[in-house]
């Protein structure tokens, strides 16, 4: 869960409900809390709705409970940031996770190659065998989390993850990692660009795992695949990269 948009909506539904009378809404709001269950007048209703609308630029709905409205507001949001064109690819800047990831892959004349969260799907015509995954961008492949792209274990000779699995918390990485490791073949490789923890500038409400060596490490090790390097790239970007045994 985007536990930045949980802190934002908790917060608002806190100064909806300031007056005395509400101390005990206030007290037991939560993620679980039904926010259609609450006390609101229409115009209170109104002017929260309009908030969201105004701070995420995104049509809220207005039911079930906290955590799902946080969902709602999150997905909509990461469509309009990835796939709507307020993100743009920065390929060309990158010293080990640019271009020259081409010859990297295509001299190890790979199988299959898995790209993941893929964006405009740029490396899919200079790498042969190439699959594009990405949940939000529909210049991929497949429009599908990780998690959800089900086909055969160890399928792939290459992976690459630039910028993708870098968001929320640990828990939400390492899953998606181990994912990415399931669908990777022995010997494998798996190519990490990652964010260290820098806010998008305009994508304020993207939540981002400020990944570090530590991180990287644990991941290795809790997968059982080897850190094969770990370097800074430009951009304030970090470049690891993990072999399957």
């Amino acid at each position: 869960m985007n536990t930045k948009i949980l802190s934002y909506v908790l917060k608002n539904l806190d100064d909806a409900f300031k007056l005395e009378r509400w101390n005990e809404i206030r007290i037991n709001l939560n993620k679980d809390t039904d926010i259609k269950s609450l006390p609101w007048t229409p115009k209170r209703l109104e002017k929260f709705e309009q908030d969201l609308r105004d701070t995420f630029d995104v049509e809220p709905i207005i039911q079930g409970s906290v955590s799902e409205l946080v969902e709602d507001l999150d997905v909509k949001y990461a469509t309009r940031f990835w796939g709507g064109g307020v993100w743009q690819p920065k390929t060309d800047i990158y010293q080990y996770t640019g271009w020259g990831i081409v010859d990297e892959i295509n001299k190890r004349n790979p199988r299959a190659v898995l790209d993941v969260g893929c964006g405009y799907n740029q490396f899919k015509p200079r790498i042969p065998n190439l699959v594009g995954i990405d949940k939000f961008n529909n210049s991929a492949d497949y429009m599908v989390d990780i998690l959800e792209y089900n086909v055969e274990p160890s399928t792939y000779d290459a992976v690459i993850v630039f910028g993708s699995i870098n968001f929320g918390e640990y828990s939400d990485v390492i899953e998606r990692f181990r994912k990415v490791f399931e669908l990777t073949a022995p010997g494998g490789r798996v190519y990490v660009r990652a964010n260290p923890g820098e806010t998008h500038k305009n994508g304020p409400w993207v939540q981002i795992f400020p990944w570090d060596f530590e991180a990287a490490h644990l991941i290795a090790k809790e997968c059982d695949v080897e850190l094969v390097t770990f370097k800074k790239d430009n951009g304030n970007r970090l470049f690891f990269l993990f072999e399957k045994k």
